[in-house]
Parts: C-alpha cells; structure tokens; sequence
C-alpha cells in the first residue's frame, strides 16, 4: 500500500536541459622543440548553425632529441561560434510600452 501511494503521488524530474558552453580554440605554436607548419586551412560558414567549421592540415617536426627528428602530419577541426547578435525587438519593446502609458496618462 506504502508503495501505492508513493508511485502515484511522485512524477518523473524533467531532465535538465543541456548547456551550450563556449571552449576558447587556443591552436598550436611552434615551440623551440617542435616545429609546427600549417599545411591547409578550410573555414565553411554554417548559417544554420551560426557557426564556423575550420579544417586545418597542419606537419609537426619534432627536434627534441637532434639525433631523432621526425615529421608527423596532423589534421585538426573545429568550430568557431559567431558572434551574438543584438536584438532590436527589446527596443521595439520598450517604444510600445512608452506610447501605452502615454496614452493612459493623458
């Protein structure tokens, strides 16, 4: 009976929605170890999306060790969000709300 009472009194928690988190894109430098040259760079616009897609083929030569210097070839891709745009609709907004208590103070 216990049981009874508490499945029908408790509903299932909504699922917390996700949340879109910016990460910085810090890309990778040449350091005094490793050479780093970029080989091809491709930036697709999404509209949809807001965003762009960045393909980048990149060759790495690493001279750490003078007597075993190798060269390995990497591809990279990415994201880069636009930037928000401001709405003009909170203004519009606002010049209804001024003309309506115009008119009801008169």
């Amino acid at each position: 009976m216990i049981n009874d009472i508490s499945t029908s009194t408790l509903k299932a928690m909504p699922k917390p929605q996700p949340v879109k988190k910016v990460v910085p894109v810090e890309e990778l430098k040449t350091t005094p170890f490793t050479e780093v040259i970029e080989l091809e760079r491709t930036v697709t616009p999404d509209e949809k999306l807001r965003v762009d897609h960045v393909f980048i083929r990149r060759k790495k030569i690493n001279r750490a060790n003078p007597s075993e210097i190798f060269e390995t070839e990497e591809t990279s891709r990415f994201d880069i969000a636009w930037p928000e745009e401001v709405k003009d609709e909170i203004q519009e907004d606002l010049k209804e709300d001024q003309m309506l208590n115009n008119i009801r103070s008169k």
